[in-house]
């Protein structure tokens, strides 16, 4: 018989993140579900070049593919492809950990995306 083994991406994770509670993030879901669900807001609690933690008013279900956009003092990012890892519900609201696809698989690797995000990463290095 073998044992599952539960990922814990905040013991994974490569590099420690960042708060960033000024940056705006909204959220919109991939694939066919793009046509029925509008665009959502959610606050960043932390985030690095790998993956971000949010904070959400609605669930979002595990390995669920999303299109994330980043607004910011000097940041205007969108596109960038997100999977879900986690869903925690926490009073009233939902914490959410996402992993940046790119950083999954290194078929996935755009080097755009990569600056893009090592550089919201070093704004918020910073606080």
């Amino acid at each position: 018989m073998h044992k599952i083994k539960l990922v814990n991406w905040a013991e994974r994770r490569i590099k420690r993140r960042h708060k960033a509670p000024d940056l705006r993030i909204s959220i919109h879901s991939t694939g066919l579900k793009k046509w029925f669900s509008s665009s959502l807001e959610v606050r960043c609690l932390d985030i690095n070049r790998y993956g971000m933690a949010i904070k959400s008013r609605k669930p979002l279900k595990a390995k669920e593919k999303i299109s994330i956009c980043f607004k910011g003092k000097y940041i205007a990012q969108s596109n960038v492809a997100g999977e879900v890892t986690e869903c925690t519900k926490v009073k009233n609201t939902y914490r959410i950990s996402v992993v940046f696809t790119y950083a999954m698989d290194h078929k996935s690797y755009c080097r755009k995306t990569d600056n893009a995000l090592s550089r919201i990463e070093s704004i918020y290095n910073n606080l």
